[in-house]
């Protein structure tokens, strides 16, 4: 049950992060080319877009990098290490970024209530509140990763370690 949840969160979190780059990227695109070729309907916001689904594309796909075993991992170090101390160097691992993660989550969500008690806004002709264009992405991204890390725990699955690991878990 746990391992088809987890498969289609990838599925879903990969589809809005393919949606989110194509659609910085034909914006991006689109906005150049107007610029280009009719000037007098270029837009100011374009790359402020194309930058807001990078950010949020580039939070999202953090969930997925955990589980698939390609998020931060320092293994050409951890790699000359006995089985047991790479095991227990793993769940030291795991548990620091679960506190990482964390506190990304709590200082992010005061980031965003802060943009958004200052009302800050874009300088485009957009306006666009900067509490959910930029500051929302890292808390969602965060609790993305350790509602993420829950699962695989939940699986029997160390998070955070070397796919080669797995089996030591």
């Amino acid at each position: 049950m746990i391992s088809k949840i987890q498969t289609y969160w990838t599925r879903l979190e990969t589809f809005l992060v393919g949606v989110l780059i194509l659609g910085a990227l034909l914006v991006f695109l689109g906005g150049a080319a107007v610029r280009a070729f009719a000037p007098i309907y270029a837009v100011d916001w374009a790359e402020e877009v194309a930058l807001y689904g990078i950010i949020w594309a580039t939070v999202l796909c953090g969930s997925s990098l955990v589980a698939e075993g390609r998020h931060i991992y320092t293994e050409v170090f951890v790699a000359a290490l006995p089985a047991p101390v790479r095991n227990g160097l793993g769940w030291a691992m795991t548990a620091l970024a679960v506190g990482f993660c964390a506190a990304m989550l709590f200082y992010g969500k005061q980031a965003f209530d802060f943009a958004l008690l200052l009302d800050e806004r874009s300088a485009s002709s957009l306006r666009v509140q900067q509490g959910y264009a930029v500051f929302l992405a890292l808390p969602v991204g965060m609790a993305l990763i350790l509602g993420r890390v829950g699962l695989m725990l939940l699986d029997g699955q160390r998070p955070f370690g070397s796919p080669t690991d797995a089996e030591g878990h």
